[in-house]
């Protein structure tokens, strides 16, 4: 008799026996990191949202006003500013150069 030399395999497993992979507490806690840390930015972006709101003239109070227009405001406000700062500069080289 010829002993056998064959070896034994296991039968593949099928995907339905396998069993789902649970998310493990780390990728868990990492997922809730990024949820904390995505409020918290969108929490200061409110507030200084709202600290804009009040700097800019005709911002709005109640907070109505949409971002796209709150924004073109306050731009159309710093140019304002920025030209009668121009203005005073000049203003002010004109008195320095006048003789009493």
């Amino acid at each position: 008799m010829a002993s056998s030399t064959a070896r034994r395999t296991r039968p593949p497993t099928t995907s339905a026996a396998v069993a789902p992979r649970r998310p493990s507490p780390k990728s868990n806690d990492a997922a809730h990191g990024k949820v904390r840390k995505s409020r918290r930015r969108d929490m200061e972006v409110r507030r200084k949202m709202e600290a804009l709101r009040r700097l800019v003239p005709s911002g709005g109070v109640d907070g109505s006003d949409e971002v796209d227009e709150l924004l073109l405001r306050a731009a159309g406000y710093i140019a304002r500013l920025h030209a009668q700062v121009t203005v005073m500069q000049l203003m002010v080289d004109v008195l320095e150069h006048t003789e009493d």
